[in-house]
């Protein structure tokens, strides 16, 4: 009995679980203004009217292996909200091997407005290797107005419109057929 208890003791060691966080690069944003948008049937699907995807991986997946769980904070507008993903997978979320995902609700309004969107703020993962930080990888943003990763900057300033348009229009009409003129007496100028 001796023998075998201390043949116990000196097998080598099994891995532990690690709990790591994801990298810092990739937290304050939304789904839309993430810049990798990728949508794919294996890690989520869409894209999907009102849901954003986001995937999460494992940069060095040889070494930090699989993903346990992942802890995962939100910013909206009605407070943060903490999601988790197992390896028990659910219609909204899953752990497929060194990847995550999870769908979320995108905050858009009846007229697809952008109002309430989640934002990622932090995220733990507990993986079967060793340490490191894990990255979002992608985001397959909702559809139906969503804004683009880059929105638009607001349009400030008076309208111009009527006469004043006219006026513009005709200046630069003009600048052009200039522009024009002198490209063709240079022409001239050079093969003469």
């Amino acid at each position: 009995m001796l023998a075998v208890v201390i043949g116990l003791g000196s097998a080598a060691p099994a891995w532990a679980d690690t709990t790591i966080n994801i990298d810092p690069a990739d937290t304050g944003t939304t789904a839309a203004a993430f810049g990798t948008h990728r949508c794919d049937p294996n890690l989520g699907g869409g894209p999907f009217q009102a849901e954003d995807v986001w995937v999460f991986a494992l940069p060095a997946a040889k070494q930090q292996g699989t993903f346990t769980s992942l802890t995962i904070e939100f910013a909206t507008e009605g407070g943060p909200v903490t999601e988790t993903i197992t390896t028990t997978p659910a219609a909204d979320r899953a752990i497929v091997g060194d990847r995550a995902w999870i769908r979320t609700p995108a905050g858009l309004s009846a007229t697809g407005e952008l109002v309430n969107p989640f934002a990622l703020t932090n995220a733990t993962a507990v993986i079967t290797g060793t340490d490191g930080t894990f990255d979002l990888a992608q985001t397959c943003p909702a559809t139906a107005g969503t804004p683009s990763p880059s929105p638009s900057l607001p349009v400030t300033g008076a309208a111009i419109s009527g006469p004043t348009l006219g006026t513009f229009t005709a200046v630069g009409a003009s600048l052009i057929v200039v522009g024009l003129v002198l490209l063709l007496a240079q022409r001239r100028r050079r093969y003469a």
